[in-house]
């Protein structure tokens, strides 16, 4: 990427005149580690905020429905992916969370494959997608590489359980919410869905309100909203 050739330029260039200034390697390599650092940090920091500036410009076109002006806005950010790592699975994450939260499942499908682990909610959708159309091999898959990616994510780890549990893997399920237990001791969701299996009982997933109705997995009561700050939630991460 752009920018890593030009950090590791400028900390070649600080490298130079830190051994012209005291002929010493030592000096030279720690100049340029940190000129690298420096450089590549600031110039992540520029990229990202002109990418979260994108997404925020999107925010009145999604909450007045007007979903397709909004991709087409995000879509803009494509431009800083030959710069920065990372730059179009984030991007991507977005459109798919988005389609898939109107309904638009196959159009939602091949940008969410591209989605980040770490981006829970699009790695959801993906296991959701995949759940309806009963691949199961694929949901669980992609939630066991979710929930070690969000090992402190309540939602990811219940439905990871969720969906183990609902594919005939009760032990899984159990050993599964076991664990997030133990890292998450005082959540309260996490505790009672873990109850709920060692009673031979169902998880109940409508506590977690829009971010399970907008998986749909189940039918959405009237008046629940296709788009609950998605974007909001998923941090843009810098690389």
């Amino acid at each position: 990427m752009f920018t890593l050739l030009l950090a590791l330029c400028v900390g070649a260039l600080f490298g130079f005149i830190g051994y012209q200034i005291y002929p010493s390697y030592v000096l030279a390599a720690l100049m340029f580690a940190a000129a690298l650092i420096v450089f590549n940090v600031i110039m992540s920091r520029r990229f990202m905020k002109k990418l979260t500036d994108i997404f925020n410009s999107c925010e009145k076109d999604l909450k007045s429905g007007r979903t397709d002006a909004a991709i087409e806005k995000m879509k803009k950010g494509y431009a800083f992916s030959k710069w920065q790592f990372m730059v179009k699975q984030q991007i991507d994450s977005q459109i798919g969370i988005i389609l898939y939260a109107n309904k638009r499942f196959e159009e939602a499908l091949p940008y969410l494959k591209n989605t980040m682990k770490r981006n829970w909610m699009g790695m959801s959708m993906l296991a959701a997608y995949y759940f309806r159309q009963k691949d199961y091999a694929k949901v669980k898959k992609i939630m066991a590489d979710a929930a070690k990616a969000s090992p402190k994510d309540s939602f990811t780890q219940v439905l990871n359980a969720y969906f183990l549990s609902e594919t005939g893997d009760q032990d899984a399920a159990i050993a599964a919410l076991v664990k997030a237990n133990k890292k998450m001791p005082t959540d309260e969701r996490v505790e009672n869905a873990l109850e709920a299996l060692k009673n031979n009982k169902k998880i109940k997933m409508q506590s977690y309100g829009a971010l399970w109705m907008q998986l749909h997995i189940m039918k959405s009561p009237d008046g629940v909203k296709q788009y609950q700050t998605l974007i909001g939630r998923q941090k843009m991460r810098r690389r």
